[in-house]
């Protein structure tokens, strides 16, 4: 359940920005580009006036999903706030420690993400690796999650309800209430999040 960095390396080493390091100066450019404010990105992508302001003046850093729903906002994809686009594969099979790493801002988390089985695939994977004390900003965006903990402790807000979750414990909601997650464990928890929001273009 998203200043980045991508690259081929192993999981235990991920690189740090495939996102331009002048993420907010680029956010606010684009913004003024197409004529919209503060108000109008906030409300669509389900934030915060105050946090869309926070990206720009680079003070917070969005989640990869805030990201998609910015960059959607903005009329645009989150290629655009990228340095280098993903490489588009498609296979059947992942292989640990061959997969793409993304990491967003100056956070400690970052994404593995897993292979989409074919172009029309209708459904995206990812692992991710969130350090302790971590917590997301609260967020909402098109279509469903499941999230299964891979390991850790992790405490997910859902529409007003809260979820705590442990390592082999299951979540699964509709996407487009807000929501929110934060490792309230002392070690590094591990996602494995599957929806149907499509965070890069074919």
């Amino acid at each position: 359940m998203p200043d980045l960095t991508i690259d081929r390396e192993t999981v235990a080493r991920p690189i740090e920005a495939s996102v331009d390091p002048t993420l907010g100066q680029r956010l606010r450019n684009r913004r003024k580009q197409i004529g919209k404010t503060l108000q109008q990105v906030a409300s669509e992508s389900g934030l915060t006036v105050g946090f869309i302001s926070q990206i720009e003046r680079g003070i917070s850093t969005p989640s990869l999903a805030s990201l998609y729903n910015v960059a959607t906002a903005l009329e645009t994809s989150v290629d655009y706030f990228v340095s280098r686009a993903p490489q588009r594969t498609h296979s059947a099979v992942s292989h640990s420690g061959q997969r793409q790493t993304y990491k967003v801002g100056g956070t400690a988390r970052f994404y593995e993400f897993l292979e989409r089985g074919f172009p029309e695939a209708k459904l995206n994977a990812c692992l991710s690796h969130v350090p302790p004390g971590h917590r997301s900003e609260m967020m909402r965006h098109e279509g469903e999650d499941f999230v299964y903990l891979v390991s850790g402790n992790m405490r997910y807000e859902v529409d007003g309800q809260t979820y705590l979750l442990s390592a082999g414990d299951t979540l699964h909601f509709d996407s487009r209430k807000p929501h929110r997650g934060d490792n309230i464990g002392e070690e590094t928890a591990v996602e494995l999040w599957v929806g149907t929001m499509q965070l890069f273009p074919e």
